[in-house]
């Protein structure tokens, strides 16, 4: 599996992008808005389709040239905002 930088590198809207949890959960969709910036912090959103979450977004800085432990968040129907799932384990463009 590539790490998510490598990943980021090369991903590009509407590629469908799976992340995966460090509990085993995983999250897949879309790539909707992308915003990358090497050596400094990206911020990836998908769209999946599967129990009414709406909107999913891994995102992490990097700080001293080091990436932080990428935080996945969802917003889901009902929610008045965002949701912390956990923390992302991986991530690959499946197609």
């Amino acid at each position: 599996m590539q790490t998510f930088t490598e990943v980021l590198e090369i991903v590009a809207l509407g590629n469908h992008v799976r992340i995966e949890l460090t509990d085993g959960t995983t999250y897949e969709g879309p790539a909707s808005p992308i915003d990358y910036m090497p050596d400094d912090r990206f911020r990836l959103e998908i769209e999946p389709r599967h129990g009414g979450i709406r909107r999913c977004e891994v995102s992490s800085v990097c700080i001293d040239g080091k990436w932080e432990t990428p935080e996945v968040r969802h917003y889901s129907l009902g929610d008045d905002d965002w949701v912390v799932a956990g923390e992302a384990d991986g991530i690959e463009i499946t197609r």
